[in-house]
């Protein structure tokens, strides 16, 4: 009786194997790169709220009422302080007009133009500003004055 060893893989094998990883590559490669998108809006968002933040308590500390602007069609928003809307700039930045980036889009914000917060940081309504599609929301809590962003 003789015996037949097996001394390597069929091709059959081969290609079965090959298909398997090359699936699993696929859904792990699309997979990462929603996660990039995710991480880059999010951390517009997470700027963008600690923009907010840092301007309220900046006009709370100098007694001055601070007003804020969306622009949807632009994608942009900006930072005002005084009774004259004089602009706020922020340190470290150039202007008081922050555009966000291409992937960033203002959807269904009802902040509009001029929400104003007065002397103790207190905004004059709750506002809400919706990014991507409902994706995130930034709100605005009237009459604390709270900034947060979720889902």
């Amino acid at each position: 009786m003789i015996k037949k060893l097996s001394k390597g893989f069929t091709l059959i094998e081969l290609l079965a194997t090959m298909v398997i990883a090359s699936i699993l590559a696929s859904s792990l490669i699309t997979g990462y790169r929603n996660y990039n998108e995710w991480l880059k809006v999010n951390e517009q968002i997470l700027q963008m709220v600690n923009n907010l933040r840092w301007a309220r308590d900046y006009c709370m500390e100098a007694n001055e009422n601070f007003y804020l602007s969306i622009d949807t069609d632009a994608n942009s928003y900006t930072l005002k302080y005084k009774a004259a809307k004089d602009p706020l700039i922020i340190p470290d930045e150039d202007s008081n007009v922050y555009t966000m980036p291409s992937f960033v889009d203002f959807t269904a914000s009802d902040v509009g133009t001029d929400l104003e917060f007065n002397i103790l940081g207190e905004p004059t309504a709750t506002k809400t500003i919706t990014i991507n599609t409902n994706e995130r929301t930034i709100t605005i809590v009237t009459p604390t004055g709270y900034i947060y962003a979720h889902n």
